[in-house]
């Protein structure tokens, strides 16, 4: 059996107005049918009081990465210059990557699956 691996979400957030819907379902994709623990980084804003920069979130973002074995680059990523970033430093470490556009090709009929 694979190990349980923490999985960091990566996609289009600023200028994405239900960035939060997406990722909540990339989430429950990759917890309930892969298995794994996940970081949303679309919940930062539960967790912080004050409005932080946008540079003081990808800050945040890049050591969550550290601490996590892969990134899941949910769909629509392509058009992010943050999730741009966050691909290519998990990539400088070395960080599996997984795309969720492949789980769509072959999921279409899921609810779950991003179009």
């Amino acid at each position: 059996m694979e190990k349980t691996k923490i999985v960091y979400l990566s996609g289009a957030i600023t200028g994405c107005p239900n960035y939060k819907e997406v990722f909540e379902r990339a989430e429950m994709f990759v917890s309930a049918n892969m298995g794994h623990i996940v970081i949303n980084p679309a919940r930062l804003d539960e967790i912080s009081n004050e409005n932080l920069s946008y540079d003081q979130y990808m800050a945040i973002c890049y050591r969550l990465i550290d601490i996590a074995d892969a990134i899941f680059m949910v769909s629509g990523w392509r058009n992010s210059r943050g999730a741009n970033a966050e691909l290519t430093y998990a990539k400088s470490l070395g960080k599996e990557v997984i795309y969720q556009d492949y789980f769509y090709q072959f999921r279409k009929a899921h609810k779950d699956v991003e179009s």
